[in-house]
């Protein structure tokens, strides 16, 4: 007997509640393309519309190898995501809640809740931006 986590309906009321209460933002999907010799030179796609919170990091997340002050909790709608999970090679562009500007954030650490409605993930602000 399949359960209500089983299914894709609690993904769909919870994106449906919190589309309208998280920011809007953007996916990129990074993808490696293998050169010879071996090594990848990652590939941006095209940015996709996403629903994301950003918050302070958790207390786990501050305790996590490389965190530093800059770093931000980040929220994103599975419901809002087509395509497969994220992966640590995506960014996500989404507003600092501290300082209201647009940033990229690689994302470290991402893990689901059991209704599968977000993925929570540390945002480590890109270095392309310092």
């Amino acid at each position: 007997m399949a359960g209500l986590l089983d299914t894709d309906a609690l993904q769909g009321i919870f994106g449906s509640v919190l589309s309208s209460i998280y920011g809007d933002g953007q996916l990129i999907r990074v993808t490696m393309d293998r050169q010879p010799g071996g090594s990848g030179i990652p590939v941006e796609q095209p940015p996709v519309p996403i629903k994301v919170q950003v918050d302070a990091c958790t207390e786990a997340m501050r305790q996590q190898a490389g965190y530093t002050d800059k770093d931000v909790r980040l929220l994103v709608l599975q419901a809002a995501v087509d395509g497969p999970e994220l992966t640590t090679d995506d960014i996500v562009m989404a507003r600092d809640f501290r300082s209201g500007e647009m940033r990229r954030w690689k994302l470290f650490g991402i893990t689901q809740d059991p209704a599968r409605a977000y993925w929570e993930m540390r945002g480590i602000r890109d270095a392309t931006e310092e």
